[in-house]
C-alpha cells in the first residue's frame, strides 16, 4: 500500500508507537490506537479507487485458484446476512493470509512466528532446561516427573486480547466474496501489524505479550497484574566497525548461547539485531562492500542479521535469538460494532484476536546501545 497517500495515518502510527514506548497508561494507549485505526479507515476509503483497489487486484491475482474453502463460504454467508448476537469465527485460511501480509511488510513478524492454538486460549510452554534434558538413559522408575528437570505448564492468555476495527462498504458484497475477503485481509493486516510488532518489542505483559526489551526477572504485581520493566543495557555497539565487530559482538553471542540456568542452547542462524529504521541504513552501511561481480552485500560476524522495527527506540538495539521466544495466537472473532459510524455507507466490525508472547528467559535478548548522542 502506498503510504504517501495516507499521511494522517503515518502521523497517527508515530503517536501510538511513542505512547507505548514511553509507557503511557492503558487509557492513553487505547485512545492512540483507536485514533490510529479510525484514521486508517477514513483514509483508506478516501483512496479506495487508487491504492486500495490496486492492492486488492494484486492480491487477487496471486491468490490460490481453487476458490473459497467451505469455512470461508460459511463465514461470508454470515457476514452477508448480518452478524448479530454471537460473534462469528474467522476461518483459519483468512488469518493465514493476514499473517502472510504482515510478514511481508513487517520483518519481525516473519522472524517470530505465531503458532495457532485454535480456539483454545491456552498455550503449553516449558521452562528452560536446567541440565541434561528430558531424555534419560537407563531404567524408568519412581516418579517420572521427578526425573525430568524440565517443567511444562499451561498458560491462559484469554486476557491478552487485541481488538481491531474493520470498516466494510455496505455495498461491498456486490463485488463478490473474493473481493470482500481480500479487502478484509488488507485492513486486518494494517490494523494488527503495528500493535503486534510493538508488543513483541516493548509490551509490558499487561493484557499483551511481553516484549524482548523487558526484564523477566523484575516483574511487579499491581491489582493482580504482573508487568515488566525495560532491561538494563548490557552492551555498547556505538563504535561498531567491520574490523572490531567480531570482538564486540562475541560477548553478546556468548550470553545468548546459554539459557538463564547456564545450559548451552543452539542459536546458529537465529540471531538478529533489531534497530529503529532511523538507525538501520547507517548500521548496515558499516558492513557493506562491493563484490567482484559488482553487487553490494552486507556481512556481519556470526551470521547476525540486521532487522528494522519502529518499536525500538532510536539509538538502541535489541540483539536476540529468534528461536527462543514463545508466540501463540488463539481464535479470532468478528462481530458488528454496535455504535453508529460517522460514514453512512460503511458497516463497522470489531475483530478480536488473542496472543501470547514471552521470551524463554532473560538470555533470549539483550539491550545494547547503538548510537550515542553527541
Amino acid at each position: 500500500m502506498d503510504y504517501t497517500k495516507l499521511p494522517n495515518y503515518k502521523v497517527a502510527v508515530e503517536k501510538y508507537t511513542n505512547a507505548v514506548k514511553e509507557g503511557a497508561d492503558e487509557a492513553a494507549q487505547s485512545k492512540a490506537f483507536d485514533k490510529m485505526m479510525n484514521t486508517l479507515g477514513a483514509e483508506m476509503m478516501e483512496n479506495m479507487s487508487a491504492s486500495t483497489s490496486d492492492k486488492i487486484n494484486e492480491l487477487m491475482a496471486s491468490r490460490p485458484t481453487n476458490g473459497l474453502s467451505e469455512s470461508e463460504t460459511k463465514f461470508f454467508n454470515a457476514i452477508s446476512s448480518g452478524v448479530t448476537g454471537a460473534d462469528v469465527t474467522l476461518p483459519l485460511e483468512i488469518m493465514n493470509q493476514v499473517f502472510t501480509e504482515l510478514e511481508q511488510a513487517h520483518p519481525l513478524l516473519n522472524i517470530i512466528k505465531f503458532q495457532s492454538s485454535g480456539l483454545k486460549m491456552k498455550a503449553i510452554i516449558a521452562d528452560s532446561l536446567a541440565s541434561g534434558g528430558v531424555a534419560k538413559w537407563g531404567e524408568i522408575f519412581g516418579d517420572i516427573k521427578g526425573q525430568l528437570s524440565q517443567t511444562f505448564k499451561e498458560v491462559d492468555f484469554s486476557q491478552s486480547k487485541l481488538t481491531a476495527f474493520l470498516a466494510i462498504p455496505k455495498d461491498a458484497l456486490e463485488n463478490g466474496y473474493d473481493w470482500l475477503k481480500t479487502f478484509i485481509v488488507i485492513q486486518m493486516s494494517e490494523a494488527m501489524a503495528l500493535a503486534l510488532e510493538t508488543a513483541l518489542v516493548v509490551g509490558d505483559g499487561d493484557n499483551q505479550p511481553i516484549g524482548l526489551m523487558k526484564d523477566l526477572e523484575k516483574g511487579s504485581v499491581s491489582n493482580g497484574k504482573t508487568t515488566y520493566p525495560d532491561k538494563a543495557v548490557e552492551g555498547d555497539l556505538s563504535d561498531l566497525k567491520p574490523d572490531t565487530a567480531a570482538t564486540k559482538i562475541a560477548p553478546l553471542m556468548q550470553k545468548l548461547a546459554k539459557n538463564a540456568k547456564g545450559v548451552s542452547v543452539n542459536i546458529s542462524g537465529q540471531v538478529k539485531l533489531l534497530v529503529n529504521p532511523d538507525d538501520y541504513y547507517g548500521t548496515l552501511a558499516k558492513f557493506m562492500y562491493l563484490t567482484q561481480n559488482g553487487q553490494w552485500v552486507a556481512v556481519l560476524p556470526f551470521g547476525v542479521e540486521i532487522v528494522q522495527s519502529v518499536a525500538v527506540p532510536t539509538g538502541k538495539a535489541v540483539i536476540f535469538a529468534a528461536n527462543r521466544y514463545w508466540a501463540y495466537m488463539g481464535g479470532t472473532k468478528m462481530g458488528e460494532f454496535d455504535q453508529t459510524l460517522a460514514i453512512e455507507d460503511l458497516q463497522l466490525y470489531t475483530v478480536k484476536s488473542f496472543y501470547y508472547g514471552k521470551a524463554y528467559d532473560n538470555n533470549t535478548a539483550k539491550l545494547v546501545t547503538l548510537t550515542t548522542t553527541p
